[in-house]
């Protein structure tokens, strides 16, 4: 690990050199390890959550504030996304993908309009393993400092070092699921079928998350009849 580790900083810094960005979290693992790198690279980038509220995981807020008593000195800051598309449950809702024509709300991109780093990995579909070989980990907007490490080499530099491990990583069904492909994200949000391999996401989110996802979807309710 330890030259992977130094292959990641290398990247980072090569990329700080050409300019200032921030450092995007969703406080998964992939991007716990991310920032974690960010922090002790030595470079001055800010670490950037854009939330989803009132659908964030509410264990993220843990991962969050243990990262932060270990990096106590990082730029950190927190952007609130506008939710504009209807989510899982609510009036209105489509899958995106079985409706082409309906436009995908993407709120990483609308809230965060630096030069960033992130925790995206090849090994995580194959339009990454494409966008890897054509861009490689580090271009003139992106850094992908762990690009090359696998799901097996995330959980060991966690361990390792003694990170936060989102406890989303746990709720697999009595280890039936493979942690591996487990995501943290922002829930009853758009996503492929069988994103956790044999279970679609909608179940596992209701499952796990049902009594939450129940309190998100009447706290919007109830913003938007204010709003209205």
């Amino acid at each position: 690990m330890a030259t992977k580790e130094h292959k990641a900083l290398t990247r980072i810094r090569e990329w700080a050199d050409s300019g200032p960005g921030v450092c995007s979290v969703s406080w998964g693992k992939d991007s716990t390890v991310v920032a974690h790198l960010t922090a002790i690279s030595g470079v001055d980038v800010p670490i950037v959550w854009v939330r989803s509220d009132p659908y964030e995981m509410p264990e993220s807020e843990d991962v969050r504030d243990a990262f932060l008593t270990m990096h106590p000195n990082i730029r950190y800051e927190e952007r609130v996304a506008t939710l504009r598309n209807p989510k899982r449950g609510e009036p209105g809702y489509e899958q995106h993908q079985m409706n082409p024509n309906r436009k995908h709300q993407d709120v990483l991109k609308e809230n965060i309009t630096e030069r960033y780093i992130s925790g995206v990995r090849a090994q995580e579909s194959r339009m990454r393993r494409q966008s890897a070989r054509w861009h490689g980990a580090v271009s003139k907007n992106t850094c992908r400092p762990i690009l090359d490490w696998t799901g097996e080499d995330v959980f060991a530099y966690l361990a390792a070092h003694n990170l936060p491990v989102h406890p989303a990583y746990a709720m697999s069904y009595a280890g039936t699921l493979d942690r591996r492909w487990i995501r943290v994200h922002p829930l009853c949000s758009h996503h492929e079928e069988s994103g956790i391999h044999g279970r679609d996401m909608a179940s596992w989110e209701d499952d796990y998350y049902g009594d939450y996802i129940s309190r998100a979807r009447n706290a919007r309710t109830n913003q938007q009849g204010g709003e209205g």
